[in-house]
């Protein structure tokens, strides 16, 4: 996990304890450590919010908001679910009182729960992490795809979502389980500090659309189209960001060579020689 030096970090924290809720103001949530009987429904299945498979899961806010940054993010493992709790930060770096404006999707295909803030919550202490749970592989932050921050969960395998905020202290809660029909994902690619969301190795049409968000140490993606023969396209997009997290970029390939093509998303170094990231190969007529 990444941490911005400006921010007061709150820690990552797995852990198999699970939020409970008041009874007196369903919005309260604090970790606990008790232990959930078989006859009890785990917290991130309690209630009669109902679950989205794909689109839209919900469109949030609130009246005021004070939320600058983001300030940690936890996750709880719990029986047959899983939980994550986003927590925010005012500008005095104390935790803040109330979100604003969040719209929560699931992209079932691709195994992602995107939810993207308002533009007036413009950093975070925190910028990745890996998981490996039974349902979140890895969340990420990143820049670029909307006016605001974007948080990307990662999922291992289908699942369903639903999402609420809560105020004093602001938090974004998220309640994950799994789907009945475990259908395969076209997860996306990553390798040396960059995420590649499309395009998918295999048959291909143009345009092509290169998308996806490189790590908050890569400065600049180098995109390149090549064969046997040579390199026939080759662009520099910048990634560099004053805040510490990932950045997106989204490019469109409007034509280039036909046949078995390798696609490279990645770094290259000062003779533009690949030095690490992403290769695709693609059947182009």
């Amino acid at each position: 996990m990444r941490v911005a030096p400006l921010l007061i970090a709150v820690m990552v924290a797995v852990a198999a304890c699970a939020p409970t809720e008041s009874a007196d103001d369903p919005t309260t949530i604090a970790p606990t450590t008790t232990t959930t009987s078989p006859a009890d429904a785990p917290v991130c299945r309690s209630g009669e919010m109902p679950f989205v498979e794909e689109g839209v899961v919900a469109a949030l806010d609130s009246q005021g908001r004070d939320a600058r940054a983001i300030g940690g993010i936890r996750r709880y493992a719990l029986d047959g679910c899983e939980r994550i709790e986003i927590e925010f930060l005012s500008t005095t770096g104390s935790p803040a009182s109330r979100i604003g404006p969040v719209g929560v999707s699931i992209l079932s295909d691709s195994g992602i729960v995107r939810l993207t803030l308002s533009d007036t919550i413009a950093d975070s202490a925190v910028a990745d992490t890996t998981l490996n749970g039974d349902l979140v592989d890895a969340w990420f932050v990143v820049e670029g795809i909307a006016e605001g921050l974007v948080v990307d969960i990662h999922l291992g395998r289908r699942a369903a979502a639903r999402a609420f905020t809560t105020t004093s202290p602001a938090q974004l809660v998220v309640d994950l389980i799994p789907t009945r029909e475990n259908l395969p994902i076209a997860r996306p690619t990553s390798e040396g500090g960059i995420m590649l969301m499309s395009p998918q190795s295999g048959v291909g049409l143009y345009p092509i659309r290169v998308s996806g968000y490189s790590a908050p140490n890569v400065d600049a993606v180098r995109i390149r189209l090549s064969d046997s023969t040579g390199v026939f396209v080759d662009r520099s997009v910048s990634t560099r960001s004053s805040v510490h997290v990932w950045h997106a970029f989204d490019v469109g390939l409007t034509d280039g060579p036909s046949g078995s093509i390798d696609l490279f998303v990645g770094t290259v170094d000062e003779d533009n020689e690949p030095v690490s990231g992403v290769e695709v190969l693609l059947n182009l007529p």
